[in-house]
């Protein structure tokens, strides 16, 4: 588990394994840092845990583990000024991926070069972004990002290859008032859920894996957050 603390540090909290099946928490631990936005964690091709979150300068920083389970890297800054949380995911060959919102509103993404390896800079997927990325992976591979627009509808963007370049915007309509999640179902159909203007949860899914969408659905419901989706 990871947290940002009262002093801005990036703090963690992991279980232990003990004889005879006990399971324990270690306790809250700094990993020091001064962050300010909630820490993303994703895993390296390795197994190897990374924490990103963004600076005082505005910039992305990350921290690594140094082996799988193990003790950690001390913070290295990726450069770049951001206005958002990141999101990041693993493309189909293990690369990391990193995504956030630039002082432009566009989005702007950083990936490995290589499996658990360096990063290329950072570049521009173009848009007008209002809220925080949300990503997922298609069945095939793909990655496939998720924002809001200035309209309120839901907007995504996909690589047209496992690894590759990517498609440019394209609406998913709606109107939404809160961040996105999206999750992937066990058939592989990729799922969109956000707050409606009437305050409820609405949904939107691929009919097919990698295909084309439903269109908005409500679950019904009264919700003040923004919300998580996991299969």
């Amino acid at each position: 588990m990871f947290a940002r603390g009262t002093d801005n540090a990036l703090y963690h909290n992991w279980q232990m394994n003990l004889p005879f099946g006990v399971t324990i928490w270690s306790g809250w631990n700094s990993l020091g840092g001064i962050i300010t936005s909630d820490p993303i964690v994703y895993h390296d091709a390795d197994g190897r845990l990374e924490a990103f979150a963004r600076g005082t300068d505005g910039a992305v920083w990350h921290i690594w583990q140094t082996s799988p389970g193990g003790g950690w890297s001390g913070w290295a800054s990726l450069g770049g000024v951001v206005t958002s949380l990141c999101a990041v995911y693993q493309n189909a060959d293990g690369r990391l991926e990193v995504f956030a919102r630039g002082t432009d509103n566009a989005i702007w993404h950083n990936w490995q070069t290589v499996p658990n390896g360096g990063w290329s800079g950072w570049f521009s997927l173009g848009g007008v972004i209002t809220s925080d990325p949300s990503i997922n992976r298609n069945a095939d591979g793909r990655l496939e990002l998720f924002v809001r627009g200035t309209d309120n509808a839901v907007w995504h963007n996909w690589q047209t290859v496992p690894n590759g370049g990517w498609s440019g915007w394209a609406s998913l309509g709606g109107v939404i008032t809160s961040d996105i999640d999206v999750a992937r179902n066990a058939d592989g159909r990729l799922e969109v859920f956000a707050r409606g203007t009437d305050n409820a949860l609405w949904h939107n899914w691929q009919t097919s894996p990698g295909g084309g969408w439903s269109g908005w659905n409500s679950l019904g419901g009264v919700l003040s957050t923004d919300l998580e989706a996991a299969a």
